[in-house]
């Protein structure tokens, strides 16, 4: 008797995640920070849609410096395959539509993400940033490494939005190491 009650209550739990992130809300075995985003918690939501939100960094590096979400739980861009491509490349238009409504010229944004173990939210995340950073110390967080000998990216935490597209398009995965 007691067998069955557990896996009631394990199948009970399962349904409440699986609806809670269809959602893209935390649920009980899985509390996330931006996936709780929202002007009640704290949040300065500068633009949502129903797949994704953009909102100001909580330690900004740069004058301009905001995350780009997805509203949906996904750990971090070592989490990404081909298949989410126009899913980065929606986030990538969105970024740019926030810097160009503030006047923000081409060369001076910055796009991209922190690679695992160097997040310190597991939760995907755009760095979108107005250069210049504030310090030179801010901009040793975000390395852009240009890869050589046919890798698209070199040794870094860091890569670029657009980095990280032309990999996954390649059927790679983001990594530190050069890829």
């Amino acid at each position: 008797m007691r067998l069955s009650c557990c896996k009631n209550e394990l199948l009970v739990r399962d349904i409440l995640e699986q609806e809670s992130s269809l959602h893209g809300r935390p649920t009980p075995r899985h509390s996330c920070m931006f996936c709780g985003a929202s002007k009640e918690n704290g949040f300065n939501i500068l633009w949502e849609n129903d797949k994704y939100m953009v909102f100001t960094d909580i330690n900004p590096s740069a004058q301009h410096h905001f995350q780009v979400i997805p509203k949906k739980h996904i750990e971090s861009v070592k989490s990404l395959d081909e298949s989410h491509v126009e899913m980065v490349k929606e986030m990538i238009e969105i970024g740019h539509e926030v810097l160009e409504d503030l006047d923000v010229p081409h060369h001076l944004r910055r796009l991209g993400f922190h690679i695992p173990p160097y997040i310190s939210v597991p939760h995907l995340h755009m760095h979108v940033q107005a250069l210049p950073y504030r310090s030179f110390l801010r901009r040793l967080k975000y390395p852009v490494v240009v890869g050589r000998s046919g890798h698209e990216k070199g040794l870094s935490w860091f890569v670029e939005a657009e980095q990280a597209v032309r990999l996954l398009e390649k059927g790679l995965q983001v990594r530190i190491l050069p890829c």
